[in-house]
């Protein structure tokens, strides 16, 4: 009878354990996962004091590449410092109509891409709610590469560490423009 105890209470000990940990690991998925999508009616929306628009949705087609396409989106962020410091961050990520999700790329390049494309020829850096002031909207580029034929139907999603995992969902549907090389 006192082996059946002890192993009770092994038993006991792996159950509280392992729910400490399940916890903890769901708790630190939810922040990473968006499953409360707000959708914005239009080109803007707001999230947890903060208001986004989408300010450009543009897209390039290599004529030599026709199936990827560069994508650039420019948001504007605008609201109060206390509730940008309650994001912590900025992810904006593009999602097609097959689930299928596309993050900004972050390389070498992306600056001088985004320059080309952009319709002004700079690039605002980043999603960065640091710098969000409520006088005046701050600028941001993102700038994905995806399969041009999943340009009819996109959603452009934002979200933060401190919003997570709820998120903003934007339609998308960019102004496409096909570049011939030595163009």
């Amino acid at each position: 009878m006192k082996h059946l105890a002890w192993l009770a209470l092994t038993l006991a000990l792996f159950a509280a354990t392992l729910l400490l940990t399940e916890w903890s690991d769901t708790r630190d998925l939810s922040h990473q996962r968006e499953w409360d999508i707000a959708r914005a009616d239009g080109a803007e929306g707001e999230l947890d004091g903060l208001r986004f628009s989408v300010r450009e949705a543009r897209a390039v087609v290599v004529a030599s590449k026709p199936d990827r396409a560069l994508v650039l989106v420019r948001l504007a962020v605008q609201g109060s410092p206390k509730a940008a410091s309650q994001w912590i961050d900025c992810r904006a990520s593009l999602r097609g109509k097959g689930g299928e999700t596309w993050l900004p790329l972050y390389t070498a390049s992306s600056s001088g891409a985004i320059r080309l494309i952009a319709p002004d020829g700079k690039d605002n850096g980043t999603c960065l709610v640091s710098g969000v002031s409520e006088t005046g909207p701050t600028l941001s580029d993102h700038l994905y590469r995806l399969p041009s034929a999943d340009l009819d139907d996109l959603t452009l999603r934002v979200s933060g560490y401190g919003t997570r995992p709820s998120a903003l969902a934007f339609p998308i549907r960019p102004t496409v423009r096909t570049i011939k090389p030595g163009q």
